[in-house]
């Protein structure tokens, strides 16, 4: 297991993983074989190994499989806020999980939005922001 000095690690389960410079995981289970690259926030989520999740990445109430790739500056975020006619209420978050099954690829800069399950190998493109499932195997991609 190989965790940078500047991680910052805390209630928190990890196994033979490697964790890179100034990433910080809280309240979440790492299994071995993953790697967690530089300035990576990863909160409330159970991550299977091996897995990669990259660069800049944003994790929050997430179930990831195994063998899933999350590229750089890519948000998988499993928590969002009730709305009303008066608005948002300030602090009062509520959780929907993001599920990638075994194999998903996230690309670069994606965002996976809450309550979202990206398939068996399914694929989002890089720039996609994915608001409903992902079928197995499917590719989501922008027509740009």
């Amino acid at each position: 297991m190989t965790v940078d000095e500047t991680a910052h690690i805390e209630n928190s389960t990890l196994g033979d993983v490697e964790i890179r410079e100034y990433v910080t995981v809280h309240d979440s289970e790492i299994a071995t074989g993953c790697r967690v690259y530089e300035r990576t926030s990863i909160k409330k989520s159970n991550i299977d190994g091996p897995t990669d999740i990259n660069a800049n990445a944003y994790v929050e109430n997430a179930r990831i499989g195994s063998e899933v790739q999350v590229g750089p500056n890519a948000a998988v975020v499993g928590v969002t806020h009730d709305r009303s006619s008066e608005g948002m209420t300030f602090r009062e978050d509520t959780f929907e999980t993001v599920v990638l099954e075994d194999g998903a690829f996230v690309g670069a800069g994606a965002v996976v939005l809450p309550g979202v399950t990206v398939g068996e190998n399914g694929v989002v493109g890089a720039g996609v922001t994915v608001t409903e499932d992902v079928a197995a195997g499917a590719v989501v991609r922008s027509d740009r």
